[in-house]
């Protein structure tokens, strides 16, 4: 039974460790789950100084896989389900963000016929022996309950003396799993304000016609229509490429670099809306940048769903989150670009939205480059956070100038 100190030291360490599990902040131990169809995999987090304490030696910070037998025995004795299966997947030590952490992974199987989504978690790592450690045991990944969210998800808590916790999922369904993998895209792609300035840069010229080194008149619907179609399609099939290769076959690259990336495709975007780069190629170039943005989309999905079917129902549902909310912006703007089009205010008006763009562009190239956040870009992101009413000025403008367009000149009356 948790003691009353002890359950609200617990939630505190929860409110520090609540970040997106990537890394380990507070001197706490953390045994995040991940629930697949006929297996728990588990990755238990130590803090490198509490374990050395533990074990009465220090453990060398080096990073890396842990070659020492005493360490990797000691910890694979921590861990027990009742009947199960346990085993160990290997020990490093690893150094993402604060003091370096001991990372021990281990799988889970049950007997035949027995749920993995319910079961005994005996752990006592580190608790067995030092006073008023918490280990903190959270749900990352489970694709059958519904939860994909970047966010881990409060299980429970163990302490000295209390080193069980029974785990219940319920019965879980892929239903729940496919309908929150939509969710999760359409959050992700919203929020995603690079991903859709990148889109709406290249859509900025898709109503007019190139002629030479500028863009000439509108190009009729038929036209608008084609390119319409050939830039997002081209963009979808882009990023689903490489979302399915970090998701299947662990494509990755770091973080950074894909980062800069992206604001380099708006950029170029950017300046093609300005003046004419590669008219008749937007789908090539969507394409091409497409399998940047998608690794970016794969470092969020690639860990959802332990088994095969668990990952592509994963990819599934958020590449159509994500085309959702991209064809609510499509219909939300092209209406507007298109009146636009067919005034003498869309020379203007494209322009604007190609600097915009440009500016957005170059302040999160210094921002991503750097490492350091810089006021242009706070304000753009706040400014994009409100979209929704930016696409009504929009609309509202387009109307307004193309009823200026074609309103009668007023009668004038003679004396």
């Amino acid at each position: 039974m948790v003691r009353p100190l002890t359950r609200l030291l617990l939630w505190l360490a929860l409110l520090l460790a609540a970040a997106p599990a990537a890394a380990h902040l507070t001197p706490n131990s953390e045994v995040r789950l991940d629930f697949g169809e006929r297996r728990v995999e588990v990755e238990a987090i130590i803090p490198l100084s509490e374990l050395s304490f533990a074990l009465h030696r220090q453990i060398p910070d080096v990073v890396g896989p842990v070659r020492d037998a005493e360490v990797r025995r000691y910890l694979a004795g921590r861990l027990s389900v009742p009947g199960w299966q346990v085993r160990p997947a290997g020990v490093e030590v690893v150094h993402e963000a604060g003091p370096p952490d001991a990372r021990a992974r281990f799988t889970l199987i049950p007997p035949p016929g027995t749920s993995p989504r319910r079961f005994d978690l005996h752990y006592s790592a580190v608790i067995d022996r030092v006073p008023n450690h918490i280990v903190l045991v959270v749900a990352r990944n489970d694709f059958a309950g519904g939860h994909l969210a970047e966010r881990a998800e409060m299980l429970g808590g163990l302490q000295p003396g209390a080193t069980v916790l029974h785990i219940d999922r319920g019965s879980g369904s892929d239903w729940r799993g496919f309908v929150s993998a939509i969710a999760l895209g359409m959050h992700h792609i919203a929020e995603g304000h690079d991903h859709l300035l990148f889109l709406i840069a290249l859509l900025l010229p898709a109503p007019v016609l190139a002629a030479g080194r500028r863009w000439n008149g509108y190009g009729g619907w038929r036209h608008t229509l084609r390119t319409l179609i050939a830039v997002v399609s081209a963009f979808t099939v882009g990023h689903s490429v490489t979302l399915i290769g970090g998701a299947f076959f662990g494509w990755r690259l770091p973080v950074q670099p894909v980062e800069v990336g992206i604001a380099v495709s708006i950029l170029v975007s950017a300046i093609h809306a300005w003046r004419p780069l590669f008219p008749g190629r937007e789908a090539f170039v969507a394409a091409g940048f497409g399998l940047i943005h998608g690794l970016a989309f794969a470092t969020l999905i690639g860990r959802f769903g332990l088994d095969p079917m668990q990952k592509a129902k994963s990819i599934l549902g958020f590449n159509l989150g994500i085309e959702l909310v991209q064809l609510m912006v499509v219909a939300a703007v092209m209406p507007a670009l298109v009146m636009l089009a067919r005034t003498r205010w869309y020379p203007a008006a494209r322009s604007a939205g190609a600097v915009f763009a440009g500016i957005a562009a170059t302040a999160w190239i210094l921002e991503r480059s750097l490492g350091v956040d810089n006021p242009v870009g706070r304000a753009i992101d706040a400014g994009l956070s409100h979209a929704p009413w930016l696409f009504a000025a929009l609309m509202a403008g387009a109307l307004l100038a193309f009823a200026a367009e074609r309103w009668p000149q007023p009668i004038r009356w003679g004396r």
